[in-house]
């Protein structure tokens, strides 16, 4: 008995030593100097009401919130001020919060500078917007929105030069360019002198040769040699390479529509924006092949308004026709 309660006294001596309230066991305020600092406080403590862990909070929300505000920032380096198609041009600019950073100048690699942001007036696209508000549907007004950068035939304005790699190297080529040093791996089908057909199964042309991205190191496009003369350029990614039938099939265009693919001004260069006019020719096709053949576009806007004859907008944008 007299060693349990010596026990407890012991344990209730250490704990007000170290400022704790043997009734309630909550640190004391006042007791155990060696817990309260040279000012007074507690160790850890700035004042009576701050400590380091407010501080850390505090310290870590500012530096996230400046993160936010600077990538938000700077990311409006392009495609602002955004405007109102409702409004006159540049009448009420949409800048958002927060608003764009200064223009900054860039030096490229190749040579020159680029002042970002520029706030130039983008390229006047043959489309109108299909409702008067902000992000409304495009209805495009060409003859051809395949050639148009309209819909998923859109793309970027990028620097009308072709890719390099270290040492001024053309990264994409031809195998006729490189020689020896490209092959089509053994095992796979090569596409060399195979038919090209579109959609329709109408034969466009053969596979002269193919194109190859030195830096990684894969088929990019596949070069046809078209029947009524001329070369094209087809993106791989749209091209199904059947070793059965012997022939390349593509399901985004028909095989007339092999004529209008945008052409390259060099035959053994692509530029980057010859790039992305070519790709996006076929990702268009998916959508206005069927009628670009037909001759639904091009048609006077009063008549999309109405939605009559070949050229309606239910029949374009909602259901296929019969």
């Amino acid at each position: 008995m007299n060693e349990g309660v010596s026990q407890i006294a012991g344990q209730a001596a250490r704990a007000a030593g170290h400022g704790i309230d043997p009734a309630t066991g909550m640190v004391g305020s006042t007791t155990a100097s060696e817990t309260v600092g040279a000012w007074g406080f507690h160790l850890g403590a700035i004042t009576q009401h701050v400590d380091g862990v407010v501080v850390l909070f505090w310290a870590f929300a500012l530096f996230f919130g400046t993160l936010v505000w600077y990538l938000r920032a700077e990311d409006k380096r392009e495609g602002y001020p955004m405007e109102d198609p409702t409004q006159p041009e540049r009448a009420h600019p949409l800048l958002g919060f927060p608003p764009p950073p200064p223009p900054k100048t860039y030096t490229l690699m190749k040579g020159g500078t680029a002042t970002m942001p520029h706030f130039n007036s983008p390229p006047e696209v043959p489309a109108r917007h299909l409702h008067p508000f902000p992000g409304s549907a495009w209805v495009p007004t060409g003859a051809n929105p395949m050639r148009d950068p309209v819909g998923p035939a859109a793309y970027a304005l990028r620097e009308d030069e072709p890719l390099l790699q270290e040492g001024e190297r053309l990264q994409l080529v031809p195998l006729r360019v490189v020689g020896d040093a490209w092959h089509v791996q053994g095992g796979d089908s090569d596409p060399v002198g195979m038919p090209v057909v579109g959609r329709d199964d109408g034969v466009a042309g053969h596979v002269r040769d193919l194109w190859v991205d030195r830096g990684t190191k894969l088929l990019r496009y596949l070069e046809i040699e078209l029947t009524g003369g001329g070369r094209r350029l087809m993106p791989i990614f749209f091209a199904d390479v059947n070793p059965k039938f012997r022939r390349v099939k593509t399901r985004s265009i028909f095989s007339e529509q092999f004529a209008a693919v945008p052409e390259t001004r060099h035959p053994d260069q692509i530029t980057a924006r010859e790039e992305d006019r070519i790709c996006a020719y076929f990702a268009g096709g998916k959508m206005f092949a069927e009628g670009v053949r037909r001759g639904r576009y091009g048609q006077p806007p009063e008549d999309l308004r109405r939605g009559d004859g070949a050229g309606g907008v239910k029949r374009l944008f909602i259901r296929r026709s019969a």
